[in-house]
């Protein structure tokens, strides 16, 4: 497996450049979704996006430290602040996996947060990570690598 130590916030960065250009504003639930989601896409590929867990919160999958980034937010549209970065710097960052990101964009990215709740909670590697909490139970519990490729390897 290919490891590429790529931050979770910088995948995120790019979602949200790319949404802006669109004039689609993304918020932090939907952009957890789709980080998750470029995360596992990846991972079938062979591919490790980051080391950071993903965890399985009541909502669906979390990076707990991209959520620390974008709580300030709440359930606004992450603003202008977080992502206006260096975009050259960004793609070369990202030179390995466009491809990926750009697929799981192009997928999902139209669809609303709450679709997105839906197919994360619909996947089994969410709810394998959730066994034995209730519905609404905070849980730091990580979502395995296993549990991802088991999900969408098909």
């Amino acid at each position: 497996m290919d490891v590429l130590n790529i931050k979770p916030e910088v995948v995120a960065k790019y979602f949200l450049l790319k949404a802006a250009q669109e004039g689609e504003p993304i918020t932090q639930l939907k952009l957890q979704k789709l980080v998750y989601l470029a995360y596992a896409s990846a991972l079938i590929k062979g591919k490790k996006l980051f080391n950071e867990p993903i965890e399985a919160w009541a909502n669906g999958p979390v990076v707990p430290s991209l959520y620390q980034m974008l709580k300030k937010y709440g359930f606004n549209p992450i603003g202008e602040d977080f992502y206006k970065t260096d975009i050259n710097k960004l793609l070369e960052d990202l030179d390995d996996v466009q491809s990926i990101l750009d697929e799981v964009f192009d997928e999902y990215a139209p669809r609303s947060a709450f679709e997105l709740v839906t197919i994360t909670h619909n996947d089994g590697a969410w709810s394998k990570a959730r066994r034995g909490k209730s519905p609404t139970e905070r849980s730091s519990d990580p979502i395995k690598d296993e549990y991802i490729l088991e999900a969408y390897a098909h």
